[in-house]
């Protein structure tokens, strides 16, 4: 049985693949980086040429045809924005005290191809790199490797192996180690996601206002769903523990001052 560890600058952060099989591992790992690359060319807001930047030009009333991967993607982020109302949503909200913008209802999906009822713009970023991920993992599954695990920028998942995954979020706080065997875990952190863009990332979904200091992370089956999950917990607390239980996923949260709290039903 052999293993490799591979690392490429992808999604705005740094992509590891590591497999182990018995043979065609290099293959395999080109296959996944390929599939990464892939979501990056279709679901980049700062490409010309990519998807999001397609929808970003729609009138009200008007379509665009999209790619199926992009397709999936905006399907499963509307099904999260419906599930959650509203707590996830991939469209880019109003700022704090403007009028009502655009939101996930504006937003159609259907036969491979986006309508919108009002001009709108998509910021996938809640969900693209968890998305990525699940589909470089896909690729390895199919490239027949025994055990892999991909990782972007702490938006991970493994199969064939156990993994230990420290949360750690950047305002003190008391580590924590989760195991995932066999699934995904993705981490949304308010103060990091700040200092590295200059501005608030995060934010309320019905005021527009910034979210409060805070660390969450969800393991879930999928990583899609618990990358998209980590913007619900931040923006509702408990009160996003059904949703967390109905999707088969585990929550926890960090406020600074407080105690490390597991988003239960």
């Amino acid at each position: 049985m052999r293993r490799i560890e591979r690392a490429r600058p992808l999604l705005g952060t740094l992509v590891a693949v590591r497999a182990e099989g018995a043979d065609e591992l290099e293959r395999a790992v080109e296959s996944a980086f390929a599939a990464v690359a892939a979501v990056e060319a279709r679901l980049s807001a700062y490409r010309d040429d990519s998807d999001i930047a397609a929808v970003a030009r729609l009138g009200a009333g008007e379509r665009a045809p999209v790619d199926p991967l992009t397709a999936r993607c905006l399907w499963l982020a509307l099904a999260l924005a419906r599930a959650s109302d509203g707590a996830f949503d991939p469209v880019v909200p109003a700022p704090a005290g403007a009028p009502r913008a655009a939101s996930w209802r504006d937003l159609r999906v259907a036969r491979g191809a986006v309508a919108v009822t009002r001009p709108l713009r998509l910021d996938l970023g809640g969900i693209a790199k968890g998305y990525a991920v699940d589909r470089a993992i896909a690729a390895l599954r199919r490239a027949g490797v025994a055990s892999a695990t991909v990782n972007a920028g702490g938006d991970l998942r493994s199969f064939g192996s156990d993994e230990w995954v420290a949360l750690a979020p950047r305002h003190a706080a008391p580590p924590v180690a989760v195991l995932i065997a066999d699934g995904a875990l993705a981490s949304s952190d308010v103060v990091a996601a700040t200092a590295d863009r200059g501005a608030p990332q995060h934010r309320d979904p019905v005021t527009g206002a910034p979210l409060p200091p805070g660390f969450a992370s969800v393991a879930a089956p999928r990583c899609a769903v618990a990358d998209a999950l980590t913007k619900v917990v931040l923006a509702r607390g408990a009160a996003a523990g059904p949703l967390v239980a109905r999707l088969r996923a585990r929550a926890f949260l960090h406020r600074p001052g407080r105690a490390w709290q597991e988003i239960v039903a």
